[in-house]
């Protein structure tokens, strides 16, 4: 459902809902009109009355109430409210109600209970995934800088030692400046490239570009092994979803191209009711474990957008790693 769609369907519930508080109300006034007409005798439009009256605030109420829970607890009271005005009409002789009113206060007593464990518990499990999301980007930073440091860092003051010598050897000897030039040239493409592969492993640009299944073919590109893709997917999920999902493909197929001995690796991208689930799976020799490794990272990556990660991977293979992304739309 769209969310114009949406707004329409709630509108429509609200008219209706106000049509049949009227009718209700108009039904009351009947019932009134005949009592009075009647001879005014022993009110029985009360009857009447009490189960009209539930009707109309339970329909309030649902439109008011913020969550299921408070619905829940809001008719539990109304309820109460209608069985004290049935033993009040009644007579008022022995107060029964109180059976009934205790059972809902203590189904409701437990549920609240049950769900303040259920939020102190889901805090904790964000705290930790939270945590783990912070890790995960230290770790990510601090590669970086090694990356940048070790590799375009020492390349481009190679470059600049190169030109500078090619400068010195200028006028003296052209021949040996060509030399330090076309080493320049190349100190300055191995750079460039050292700085794609680091930007491709930050958020590749094929990614925005042309989306999950343009970028995920492009990883299988160079493999050394078929690598199979399906990606179906109704709508392009959000940035952040998007990008967790890439990263897991892209982790799966790195593992099973280093350490798995595969012969195909098998990536599939799919939608589960709300949630994307990216599956990959290889035919080597199993035994992996995510211990300190990229798995490990990975697994913080996807928790932190209250995913979850399964491993699969018995020794003799195959391997599965599948991840179950909210969307949240």
């Amino acid at each position: 459902m769209t969310e114009n769609e949406a707004v329409i369907t709630l509108m429509l519930f609200r008219r209706t809902v106000r049509a049949s508080a009227w009718v209700l109300l108009l039904i009351d006034l009947f019932v009134l009109v005949i009592w009075a007409a009647g001879g005014r005798g022993s009110f029985w439009p009360v009857w009447v009355w009490l189960p009209t009256g539930l009707a109309i605030a339970s329909a309030w109420w649902a439109r008011k109430a913020t969550s299921r829970f408070a619905r829940q607890a809001g008719e539990a009271v109304l309820i109460s409210l209608f069985l004290v005005g049935i033993w009040a009409a009644a007579g008022r002789g022995s107060f029964w109600p109180v059976w009934p009113i205790a059972v809902l206060a203590l189904v409701f007593g437990l549920e609240a209970v049950t769900r303040r464990k259920k939020s102190d518990a889901r805090v904790e499990e964000l705290t930790q995934s939270r945590a783990g999301a912070v890790e995960a980007a230290e770790t990510q930073l601090r590669r970086i800088e090694r990356d940048l440091h070790d590799g375009a860092q020492a390349r481009l003051v190679a470059l600049g030692m190169n030109i500078g010598l090619a400068e010195q050897q200028l006028g003296k000897d052209p021949a040996k400046a060509q030399e330090h030039l076309a080493e320049a040239r190349k100190a300055a493409g191995a750079a460039l490239q050292e700085l794609r592969d680091l930007a491709r492993g930050i958020h590749p640009p094929i990614l925005a570009d042309r989306g999950l299944e343009a970028a995920i073919r492009a990883l299988g590109t160079n493999a050394a092994v078929p690598v199979s893709v399906d990606v179906k997917l109704d709508e392009r999920p959000p940035a952040t979803v998007e990008t967790a999902a890439y990263f897991v493909a892209a982790e799966g197929l790195a593992n099973a191209l280093k350490h798995a001995q595969a012969s195909r690796i098998d990536i599939a991208v799919h939608e589960r009711e709300d949630a994307v689930v990216v599956r990959v799976l290889d035919d080597g020799r199993g035994g992996v474990s995510e211990a300190g490794g990229g798995l490990h990272g990975l697994r913080q990556r996807v928790e932190a957008l209250d995913g979850s990660l399964r491993i699969a991977s018995p020794d003799g293979g195959p391997t599965v790693i599948e991840a179950v992304l909210p969307c949240g739309r």
